[in-house]
């Protein structure tokens, strides 16, 4: 299983893997079948088992939702589907920016950041670079998979791992003290003291 840990870009910037800041309890995948999770794609022990993989429950289709801790920059996603599983690896992707509410019928009426159709040689774990300037400020990215290399739309898709490749954003300044924050919370700032 090729899974980098970190590549080069094309300017020469070191990226790296955004697993660290993934904010897995918040993703979340519909249509996945139950014995086969979207864990089982996105967790770094999981990438190293072929057994472990993300399965479609009652048709191709697949919706995934991965939210992250802070806005990063995604440069390229790398989407691995295993030799055996590979006449299952999803065909046609389409990605959508800070859309974490979407359900299958309104991927319909969005508009997509960026559509991918993948050919078999493209699920080997290679990086997919993306359109860097539609993924410049992500908190969460929709995956659709809209069918897989069978062509049957009712024959599973299966994902084994998958990961993002890019760069936190550095926002610059004083971080609040926790004092700052609970009084944020609470809506003290209103009143001042």
């Amino acid at each position: 299983v090729l899974m980098r840990s970190s590549a080069k870009s094309a300017c020469g910037t070191e990226m790296e893997d955004l697993y660290d800041h993934v904010e897995r309890k918040q993703c979340e995948c519909l249509n996945a079948d139950e014995s086969f999770p979207l864990s089982n794609a996105i967790d770094r022990e999981a990438r190293e088992d072929d057994e472990k993989f993300l399965k479609s429950d009652c048709d191709a289709q697949l919706l995934l939702h991965i939210a992250f801790q802070q806005i990063v920059k995604i440069h390229s996603i790398v989407i691995y589907t295993c030799q055996k599983h590979r006449a299952v690896g999803p065909k046609k992707i389409a990605l959508f920016v800070n859309k974490p509410h979407l359900d299958f019928s309104s991927c319909e009426s969005e508009k997509t950041s960026q559509e991918m159709e993948l050919t078999d040689d493209l699920l080997d774990g290679r990086p997919l670079e993306l359109k860097f300037t539609s993924f410049q400020n992500v908190s969460s990215l929709s995956i659709l998979v809209k069918g897989n290399m069978s062509g049957d739309e009712d024959e599973p898709t299966i994902i084994s791992k998958l990961s993002f490749l890019g760069f936190t954003t550095n926002i610059e300044g004083r971080k609040r003290t926790l004092e700052e924050q609970k009084a944020a919370s609470a809506g003290d700032w209103l009143n001042p003291k």
